[in-house]
């Protein structure tokens, strides 16, 4: 078998009111495993880019984990799987961008290829969602588009994509700080009221409608949460400034993106680098370091090439 490569893009997820349901796929930061298939077992020759100090370059790493998974769940043995690997990744870990999705697809992906497909997309999928408890990065990550998601009572993923109805670029800020999806989620309630869960409900269905309508002008409220976002301000208090300079600078509407601790903000391509500016402009005036991004929404999720 010729060497391959698999790219997984970055994601963003929730919206803010899309609660562990609505994610997109984004340009940018992405997930790059170069396959040289043969020897004996996966290895990896070379890990670059974010976290490559911190990552581990065995058999634990998150790669190498999801292709023995996805294999098993294909009824073959991890020794079915042989490559060397060179892993390189742009996308911040612990910063709110699918990340551990992206390694998680990887690994299936990677593992599905060398298996001549006997794999296949729905169990890669269904692994990685198993990995990640989730489904809403997962799904554009792999499928690309914007989408939501949701698991059944028998942990099925059921998902459907969300057509964009008119052109949409985001800007991101992405702090210096990280917080890990366990921190993040140790600090949501476990009960909310009657009033905050019909104000999210109500808002994750005007989301989908404003995207897939062109009606971006209803972002701002679309995306207003009340379920995950006000607790996790308390981890994050730089977080209610910078999604306010965001609206001021001209966005449609911002959200906290996935657990943090990057915020996205969705805007018009001719105002994506004033809004960028703007949470740049804020976030130096409250001591946060970090960067800004303009990437494209919606993109092609990965592919094997």
């Amino acid at each position: 078998m010729k060497p391959f490569t698999v790219l997984v893009p970055c994601s963003t997820s929730n919206l803010g009111a899309g609660f562990d349901a609505v994610g997109i796929a984004l340009s940018g930061p992405d997930l790059m495993v170069r396959v040289s298939p043969g020897g004996d077992g996966l290895r990896i020759a070379r890990l670059s880019g974010e976290g490559a100090d911190r990552l581990p370059p065995d058999s634990t790493n998150r790669v190498i984990d999801a292709a023995h998974r996805a294999a098993a769940a294909a009824g073959r043995s991890r020794q079915s799987l042989a490559a060397e690997l060179s892993i390189h990744s742009s996308i911040p870990l612990k910063r709110g961008l699918g990340s551990s999705a992206a390694a998680a697809l990887a690994g299936g992906l990677l593992a599905d290829a060398l298996l001549d497909g006997a794999i296949g997309q729905e169990a890669v999928l269904r692994t990685a969602v198993e990995m990640e408890g989730h489904p809403d990065n997962v799904v554009p990550a792999l499928r690309g588009g914007a989408q939501v998601s949701v698991r059944d009572a028998d942990g099925n993923v059921l998902s459907c994509p969300i057509p964009i109805g008119a052109p949409l670029r985001a800007a991101l800020y992405i702090p210096d700080q990280e917080l890990a999806t366990s921190a993040a989620r140790a600090v949501l309630p476990a009960q909310v009221t009657l009033a905050d869960a019909v104000h999210n409900l109500g808002r994750a269905a005007l989301l989908v409608a404003a995207l897939s309508g062109g009606r971006l002008e209803l972002l701002g409220e679309a995306m207003d949460d009340r379920l995950h976002q006000p607790a996790r301000a308390g981890l994050l208090p730089w977080l209610p400034p910078l999604l306010a300079a965001a609206r001021k600078g001209g966005a449609f509407g911002a959200a906290l993106s996935g657990a943090g601790t990057t915020v996205c903000a969705l805007c018009s391509a001719g105002a994506a680098r004033e809004v960028a500016r703007a949470m740049m402009d804020e976030a130096a005036s409250l001591g946060v370091a970090g960067r800004s991004e303009v990437v494209d929404v919606a993109v092609p999720g990965a592919r094997v090439v």
